[in-house]
């Protein structure tokens, strides 16, 4: 018998299906399937597939109930805001709903972006009152009574009170704990702003938010998140400035951020002085006079868009390619930058490889 006609006749008599998997798709289940709500297995029959991964049931299917944030069914929720949003049970662990941790993930923000700084991004008035709240505060605020009126994941505000300030942050409920610290990093960062920029000094608003996601970023950064770097980079709120400003800090570091704040008269950043190439450019081998000695490298900050790589590591400019002489633990070594990952970058030290994670100690 032919081939083609053996295979025909195996699939017809085991009953077996052929379908081809397109490609960059999830992996078929390597063994019965279960539904992620109410842990019903195997499922057989009618069933859907919630993200490409996730099997539900079709009774789990018809609950009327949907998780706020990733609208999976939700059966019996153990979890809930003061308005009524329910949770999954993945996202229920992971969720904040009380004023004790809403409280305690802004004093950590605030505590780890003073430490990442040297202690240059710190409050005068040390004060701040967090809240918590729900949809319904927001909605109210807005004089709507719809849930889908919410957008604002924090806001915050400074008043002047005799030499210094009254600050007053709200964070919004139900969000993830990594969503809430950025975000918690973003309010911080106003409140820094307000705090340290000249009152006659009326910077662009999207410029304001941009630096605002810029602390957030090096917060995220500084924990490994990648999920919220990736997040940060393509959020649309600051209208793609955010770039701008990553850029600014790559280049003039997280001090000249500070300085440009403190100091800058400007209401928009500083154009970027790296020029868009039109080809990939000759590795550039530079000496410049020695900075003071360190004794070990350290990746202080990363900026990778579609067009170019800039490392800042131990305050010296790196791009892909480059190469500088640096006097590392007493000796001159020759470093040049190779690669770049999301939080990381792989140089050589005299041609030996190493691996610099942004944020390591």
């Amino acid at each position: 018998m032919k081939l083609p006609l053996l295979l025909a006749s195996l699939l017809a008599s085991t009953h077996l299906s052929v379908a081809a998997q397109t490609l960059g798709s999830p992996a078929p289940p390597s063994g019965p399937l279960t539904c992620v709500v109410c842990a019903k297995t195997p499922l057989v029959g009618k069933y859907f597939v919630h993200n490409q991964t996730n099997h539900i049931c079709a009774e789990c299917e018809q609950l009327p109930t949907r998780c706020a944030l990733c609208r999976l069914p939700v059966k019996d929720p153990t979890t809930k805001t003061t308005d009524g949003r329910s949770f999954c049970r993945a996202d229920a662990a992971n969720v904040v709903v009380a004023q004790d941790e809403a409280t305690k993930l802004f004093a950590q923000a605030r505590s780890e972006l003073s430490t990442l700084s040297d202690g240059s991004i710190s409050l005068r008035s040390a004060a701040v009152a967090v809240q918590l709240v729900d949809v319904d505060y927001w909605n109210a605020k807005a004089g709507g009574d719809a849930t889908s009126t919410m957008h604002r994941l924090g806001f915050s505000i400074s008043r002047p009170i005799g030499g210094g300030f009254a600050h007053n942050v709200i964070l919004m409920s139900g969000q993830l704990r990594t969503t809430t610290l950025s975000t918690c990093a973003h309010e911080f960062a106003h409140l820094w702003l307000n705090e340290n920029l000249k009152p006659e000094r009326k910077l662009d608003p999207d410029t304001r938010e941009a630096l605002c996601e810029l602390f957030a970023f090096k917060l995220a950064a500084r924990r490994g998140d990648t999920n919220e770097i990736s997040r940060i980079k393509v959020n649309p709120y600051t209208k793609g400035v955010v770039l701008s400003a990553l850029e600014f800090e790559a280049r003039e570091g997280l001090p000249g951020v500070v300085s440009w704040v403190r100091n800058g008269t400007e209401v928009l950043l500083p154009a970027s002085r790296i020029a868009s190439p039109t080809a990939a450019p000759e590795p550039v081998r530079e000496l410049r006079p020695p900075p003071p000695p360190a004794t070990k490298l350290e990746l202080r900050s990363l900026l990778r868009t579609s067009k170019r790589t800039v490392a800042v590591i131990n305050g010296e400019r790196f791009e892909l390619g480059s190469e500088l002489s640096m006097l590392i633990d007493g000796k001159r070594r020759l470093v040049r930058l190779e690669a770049a990952a999301e939080i990381s970058v792989v140089v050589t030290v005299d041609g030996v490889r190493q691996t610099l994670q942004l944020g390591a100690r």
